[in-house]
Formats: C-alpha cells, sequence, structure tokens
C-alpha cells in the first residue's frame, strides 16, 4: 500500500511537473505577443506582464516537487554527494526533514493567509488596467508547497527502500 501511495504522488507530481514545464511557452508565447503588439501595432497588451508572472509562479510552485522527485533540487552536495547512502538517507530523514518542516510551514501558513485574504477581497491586478484575480498565483504557494511535502516524503521513503533493496542493513554497516 505504501509503495502505491509513493507511486501516486509520483505520478501526480510528474503529471504537474509537466504542466509546469508547459507553462514556460505560455511565457514565451506571451512575451513573444506582447512585443509584436508593442512593435508592430503600437499598443500594449495590459495582461501579459502580469499573466507571465504568475505563470512563473506556477513554474517554481508546481515545477519545484517534480524537481525534487527528480532528484534536482537545490542542494550543497560538496559533502553530501561522497556521503554513503545509508548517512545522506539518515541526514535527510533528521536535520534535512526539520529544516524542510519549518520552511515548508512558514510557506504553508502565510503564504495560504496571502491567498485566502486575496480571495476574500477579489483582489485583482495592481497595474489596474485589467481585472485579473491575483489569488490564483498566490494559491500556488501554499498549494505547490504541500506537493513539495509530498514529494518530500516520497523522497525519504524511496531512499530507505533503496537502500533496503541494496542489501545494505540500516541496523549494521
Amino acid at each position: 500500500m505504501l509503495n502505491s501511495a509513493v507511486k501516486l504522488v509520483d505520478t501526480v507530481i510528474a503529471c504537474l511537473g509537466k504542466l509546469a514545464a508547459l507553462f514556460i511557452l505560455a511565457i514565451i508565447a506571451t512575451m513573444v505577443l506582447e512585443m509584436v503588439m508593442r512593435g508592430v501595432f503600437g499598443m500594449s497588451t495590459p495582461w501579459a506582464g502580469d499573466v507571465s508572472s504568475w505563470l512563473l509562479v506556477g513554474v517554481i510552485f508546481l515545477g519545484g516537487p517534480w524537481a525534487l522527485a527528480n532528484g534536482n533540487f537545490v542542494r550543497v552536495d560538496a559533502v553530501f554527494g561522497i556521503l554513503p547512502a545509508r548517512v545522506k538517507a539518515l541526514i535527510d530523514s533528521t536535520v534535512s526533514t526539520v529544516l524542510f518542516a519549518l520552511f515548508a510551514y512558514v510557506l504553508i501558513d502565510f503564504g495560504g493567509d496571502l491567498a485566502l485574504r486575496s480571495f476574500q477581497i477579489g483582489e485583482t491586478s495592481a497595474t489596474g488596467a485589467w481585472e485579473g484575480p491575483v489569488w490564483v498565483s498566490k494559491a500556488l504557494v501554499p498549494l505547490g508547497t504541500c506537493l513539495l511535502s509530498l514529494a518530500w516524503v516520497s523522497h525519504l521513503i524511496r531512499s530507505w527502500q533503496d537502500l533496503k533493496q541494496d542489501g545494505t542493513d540500516i541496523n549494521h554497516d
């Protein structure tokens, strides 16, 4: 059952990560449209900057869990990379998990408050040129952090399962 849960989390994260990768193409298309509108037609698209920024939030908060699941998350590997797998798993299970939990708590708590407040007041784009809802991108902060937390748990489970499959006994060196 645990393996099924890990596979489900990994599948959802992979799908959302691929969606985040498509957001990069949408950002490029939005910026190209803005350049063409300004350069050729002499007019601006008032929503282009906001939409590009909001899509970038999606890239970060939906792509982050995917990066973690694929082992591409930011980490200082100068020392960590040369450690034995068992030591890495122990560090990730203790120190890294505590630091990650603090980071996730702050993003979920404050990000959730910001998104909820934005939704409640009907906050729209600060440019005033259009009425784009700001709460959508703000909601990606706690949502993406929850996904990142699931990816972290999946990472920990896979780390210990890999040790077990390699024949490394956790109780013996």
